[in-house]
């Protein structure tokens, strides 16, 4: 998780991506830790599959799920880290069946289009990506097009 959470935790306000990386806010980051789990872990070779998730903002109980993978270098850092999907916020109960669903298509490396909400047809799995919102891997982060 510690790997990981800089890039899938909120960041606090007002910071530039480039510094969620400085030493400073290593205890602001610890607590994230805590607040997200891993719900699923595979590794394939080299690469790392990830699904966490974390309490999402909500008058009810609510989490949201992060899907992705990366690869570490020779340094034991982070070589290549990708965020394949965000989920809409649900019910626990119901996040841990879809979340499973699209974290197994990932690994097996099938297409996750149809789970798109304009694919969906009104069942909500993934926020992101959509038409307006996509995952930019060199700069590891989501962007608006």
């Amino acid at each position: 998780m510690w790997k990981i959470i800089r890039y899938v935790g909120r960041a606090p306000d007002g910071l530039t991506f480039e510094e969620r990386f400085y030493a400073p806010y290593d205890s602001f980051y610890m607590e994230q830790a805590r607040q997200h789990k891993f719900d699923a872990y595979f590794k394939d070779g080299s690469t790392h599959y990830f699904l966490v998730s974390r309490k999402a903002p909500s008058l009810v109980d609510k989490r949201v799920a992060i899907g992705g993978k990366f690869l570490l270098g020779a340094d034991n850092t982070i070589s290549e880290y990708e965020e394949i999907f965000r989920t809409w916020k649900m019910v626990p109960d119901t996040l841990a069946k879809r979340e499973i669903i699209l974290f197994d298509k990932l690994v097996r490396g099938e297409a996750l289009e149809s789970f798109f909400t304009k694919n969906s047809k009104g069942i909500e799995y993934i926020e992101f990506p959509d038409e307006h919102t996509y995952f930019d891997k060199g700069a590891r982060q989501w962007k608006i097009k």
